[in-house]
């Protein structure tokens, strides 16, 4: 029961544990690439022109913009993990994200060579540190089954935590050096605006300015989309486990309930010298809250460890299917550890009410006698294989002819 109850419970916490963290994750990429921006104009799979930002900015709007080009690459010196290239306009930068402009963030001399050298790229100090990388160092950015070479300018030197955590797995790079790998000359992905509030006229004046298939969007509604595209993968997540801990809960119950058989003459011989139904009920659940208590807390220090193997693979199947995340910090919510351990003494309590009240509603002399329960258990079995056959017949008739098997 013990067993049972903690595997069920470990499953829901795991899983709960893995959504949390690529979650979290999610927010941290959506920022790093957002940064401030509260707008963004876009133009389709074909990006834009880069002539359109040149207009934007000698137009005389009242509007912070810069160029992005963003991509997933990877590279052999980095471990062969998919990383962000962010392609950027230094310039342009210091509304909207300040890991460039950021005081002591990237000495001067290695912002020359940023911006002056040829595949010149920034990465975090502390990503570098882990793939023993320093500044100089030659590497190779395998896009689009080429490769380009590129060395490291500088270290980004991330001023708080949410910085550090937001700048994992992402390689900067000026706007040019982007094109270059990307393929992308003369072309952007995005451009990042801040609009102010109540901008109704501004944006319906920027809207006028741009070419009938760009368009300009709220940030929060492509984040709303992606979230949209994972929420039903997230629900199925959350739907597997709630079946582990059913899969225990039936655990559960047959042990209770054989645990019962077992103890029938003994609840019998209770009943004869006097102890009443309620007592026996309550000393049957009280049994069973006690394995409640024990297995949940097994279920959630097993969870917890099982939390940190399902979230990588629950990170690896949201970058096959949906869009790239790093997740590095191990996210463990309270809020999930309470819905474990109140989950798995709950249901154990519940499950265990049948076999409590089959206990406590025999008749002393019934339970003393086995003849009594082998004759109910064999009326029930005529019932229960006439549901499961009517079952099975019902189910078969409401499958589509379509996905009937060709005899």
């Amino acid at each position: 029961m013990v067993v049972g109850i903690a595997l069920g419970v470990a499953v829901v916490v795991g899983v709960d544990i893995a959504n949390e963290s690529a979650s979290r994750a999610f927010d941290l990429s959506a920022e790093t690439i957002a940064g401030r921006a509260t707008h963004v104009i876009t133009g389709g799979p074909q990006g834009l022109d880069e002539v359109l930002y040149t207009k934007i900015r000698t137009a005389g709007l009242e509007v912070d913009s810069a160029p992005v080009i963003s991509e997933y690459v990877t590279s052999p010196q980095l471990g062969d993990a998919t990383l962000q290239l962010l392609g950027v306009d230094p310039f342009a930068e210091p509304p909207f994200r300040t890991y460039l402009s950021a005081e002591d963030s990237v000495p001067v001399d290695e912002l020359v060579a940023f911006l002056t050298r040829p595949g010149a790229m920034l990465l975090s100090k502390d990503f570098a540190e882990r793939n023993d990388l320093a500044v100089g160092s030659q590497i190779t950015l395998l896009y689009g089954g080429n490769e380009y070479p590129g060395f490291i300018a500088g270290l980004l030197q991330p001023s708080d935590d949410f910085s550090r955590r937001a700048l994992e797995g992402v390689l900067m790079a000026d706007i040019a050096t982007a094109q270059e790998f990307t393929g992308r000359i003369g072309r952007l992905d995005r451009i990042d605006l801040i609009l102010p509030e109540e901008s109704e006229g501004l944006l319906a004046d920027l809207q006028a300015f741009l070419p009938p298939n760009v368009i300009v969007s709220p940030v929060e509604s492509r984040s709303g989309a992606v979230q949209q595209m994972t929420q039903a993968f997230r629900v199925n997540l959350t739907a597997l486990s709630l079946l582990a801990l059913v899969v225990g809960l039936f655990l559960i119950y047959n042990t209770m309930t054989f645990s019962v058989v077992q103890r029938r003459s003994l609840f019998g011989i209770l009943r004869s010298v006097g102890v009443t139904r309620g007592e026996v009920f309550i000393l049957v659940i009280g049994e069973a809250l006690v394995f409640g208590i024990l297995g949940a807390g097994f279920g959630l220090m097993l969870g917890i460890l099982m939390g940190r193997g399902t979230v990588q693979l629950v990170s690896q199947t949201i970058n096959d299917l949906f869009f790239v995340i790093t997740v590095r910090d191990f996210a463990i919510p309270s809020v999930s550890l309470f819905k474990g351990l109140l989950l798995g003494v709950i249901a154990t309590v519940v499950t265990a009410a049948f076999p409590a009240w089959e206990a406590a509603s025999v008749p002393p002399q019934t339970a003393l006698s086995r003849s009594g329960l082998e004759s109910k258990a064999a009326r029930v079995v005529y019932w229960v294989v006439l549901v499961g056959l009517l079952a099975i017949i019902g189910l078969a008739g409401a499958i589509p002819e379509r996905f009937q098997p060709l005899c």
